[in-house]
């Protein structure tokens, strides 16, 4: 669990990735795929953050959002039920 919470915040400090995706989304599929996820798990996640969050507050503020204990704790709980879907 500790090595998945680590691999996930990795996802929120890293790259990005090509379509007509916002750039917080792309950042965030790019660096989850980093950390070792598929594709398809790792836009289910940004889904559910944006949903919670909103695509506009994530565009402008998603570094400060995702250094907080809450939304890590979050992408965990997001990223097991997207594996299991």
């Amino acid at each position: 669990m500790k090595t998945y919470l680590t691999i996930l915040s990795i996802l929120f400090l890293t790259g990005a990735i090509s379509g007509c995706a916002s750039k917080s989304e792309r950042e965030f599929v790019k660096g989850c795929k980093m950390g070792g996820a598929d594709s398809s798990t790792c836009e289910c996640v940004y889904e559910k953050i944006e949903d919670k969050y909103g695509a506009d507050r994530l565009e402008e503020k998603f570094y400060i959002i995702s250094q907080t204990a809450e939304f890590q704790d979050e992408i965990v709980r997001y990223g097991m039920q997207c594996m299991q879907e």
